[in-house]
């Protein structure tokens, strides 16, 4: 148990980029001048001489003393060696021209082209290849969903409303997309923000809409904010009004696919507002009209509009602040 302890220590601080340099600064010994740029010769020797000096072993030591004694040296030498190695390859990967030269590569119109052809293609595992590659080469995630599923889908959009492709094509790619969204899910919430006192959302599509990949990414972007989300993306009428009559929520996020539902949308906000056990909800509307005709929030009797999955959850941030000082 004890050795599997060690290991999971170790395994945390390596993958554990937040921290690093105030766990340095904090220990003693080799660790604690990370700032003098130690070489893997001095750290090693400065390592060893702890173990000698500061840990001695009796000759005649039992079995616990002996795991006591290994246990020490893994804390006091081998952790801060695997550190000092490990932070050095990382600073020297993350140059400044090799970041700058993947947001080129992301940014590139001709990636979200390619993208799309590999999503179309019948061989899934090429796209899902391609957007591994990109994360890691060093890519954010965030970047990976904003600049390159995102328009990828809305590119396949295009290409349905022109006649480019079947509705069958773009089902199964939009179902890829938010498949590789899922597959990332553990790896996007790694830092997530862990409250008590989380606020609370509800982000569903109007019931009837087909489109619910970009509320899928919405709410994988507010987990990772702190928020608990319920998100029932095939909730009908009745379930949403139960969940809001029976559980507190701050804000209620809808999308909607087509203009046509427009009316529907201003009547059924009407009725979660009468419904909702609190008084103070916020609403959030989403979805390709409101990002062209911003105007329609308010005629809906919507309270903010979500562009995109990081710019909602900062509005959403915004507006529960505005929120709680009213009360």
């Amino acid at each position: 148990m004890e050795f599997r302890r060690y290991a999971s220590l170790v395994k945390e601080k390596l993958n554990t980029s937040v921290g690093w340099r105030a766990n340095f600064k904090e220990s003693e010994g080799v660790s604690g001048r990370m700032n003098e740029q130690l070489d893997w010769k001095t750290c090693a020797t400065e390592s060893d001489e702890l173990i000698a000096e500061d840990l001695p072993l009796r000759l005649n030591a039992g079995p616990q003393e002996h795991l006591g004694w290994l246990m020490q040296t893994i804390e006091s030498s081998v952790i801060p060696r695997l550190l000092v190695t490990h932070l050095a390859d990382q600073e020297t990967n993350s140059t400044p021209s090799n970041s700058s030269t993947l947001k080129i590569r992301l940014t590139d119109p001709d990636g979200v082209a390619q993208l799309t052809r590999l999503l179309l293609e019948d061989d899934a595992t090429k796209s899902a290849e391609f957007v591994r590659n990109l994360y890691t080469s060093g890519i954010p995630l965030d970047d990976v969903y904003l600049n390159l599923l995102a328009p990828a889908a809305r590119m396949l959009g295009v290409m349905w409303e022109d006649d480019e492709v079947t509705f069958t094509q773009v089902t199964t790619s939009l179902w890829r997309i938010k498949q590789l969204v899922y597959d990332f899910s553990p790896l996007f919430q790694e830092f997530a923000r862990a409250d008590s006192s989380a606020p609370h959302a509800m982000l569903v599509p109007m019931p009837g809409s087909q489109h619910t990949l970009g509320l899928f990414m919405v709410s994988e972007f507010f987990r990772r904010g702190g928020w608990k989300v319920w998100g029932e993306l095939a909730a009908d009428h009745g379930e949403i009004i139960t969940a809001l009559k029976t559980q507190h929520f701050d804000l209620v996020g809808i999308s909607i696919s087509v203009e046509e539902q427009l009316p529907a949308l201003s009547r059924f906000i009407e009725l979660i507002r009468n419904e909702s056990m609190n008084p103070n909800l916020g609403i959030m509307v989403g979805g390709p009209i409101f990002n062209q005709k911003p105007e329609l929030t308010a005629q809906v009797g919507a309270d903010i509009v979500g562009v995109d999955a990081e710019k909602a959850l900062v509005e959403a941030e915004i507006l529960l602040e505005q929120l709680r000082q009213k009360k």
